[in-house]
């Protein structure tokens, strides 16, 4: 009988010993949003290195006819100022046809932000002009222009442009 009892109570055991146990579930994983997040990181990546390139900031980055940037102007300004924390260099307020008074005020407004930044006023150096970037050299325009000009891709519109 001891064999019996022995056998019943480990059975009992066992059946109680399953069936408190809970299915653990592990968080679920979207991989749909999973890869529009990487997506999103390399624009964003993508997005900051152009600004960078550029150190430019153009009219349409302030609110209209106002010295304050707008959601664009502060995204970009703050890429700017992370970079300019470790690497020296300049920023570009373009003035396009901005009033000078104002343009004087939109430079001033990220002369602040600048400093706001954590930039030393020594580091700051705010010019008028166009866009950095290496660009291309004057000759490469006109070939590239040329080619196209004589083949299937100049095709379609009007470059403007006359050789």
């Amino acid at each position: 009988m001891r064999f019996k009892e022995m056998f019943v109570m480990s059975l009992v055991c066992v059946v109680v010993f399953c069936g408190c146990q809970e299915q653990q579930a592990g968080p679920t994983v979207d991989e749909s949003q999973v890869n529009r997040k990487i997506v999103d990181t390399y624009s964003d990546l993508m997005i900051q290195n152009a600004v960078i390139a550029q150190h430019t900031l153009y009219p349409y980055h302030f609110v209209n006819n106002s010295a304050q940037l707008n959601g664009l102007g502060e995204r970009d300004l703050a890429a700017l100022v992370q970079h300019f924390q470790e690497n020296p260099g300049q920023i570009t307020v373009h003035q396009g046809k901005t009033e000078p008074l104002l343009y004087q005020s939109r430079a001033q407004t990220v002369y602040e932000k600048l400093l706001a930044g954590g930039i030393s006023d020594s580091k700051i150096k705010i010019v008028s002009g166009m866009p950095g970037g290496e660009g291309m050299k004057s000759n490469a325009v006109i070939e590239v222009l040329e080619t196209e000009k004589t083949t299937d891709m100049g095709k379609g519109y009007d470059m403007g442009v006359q050789f």
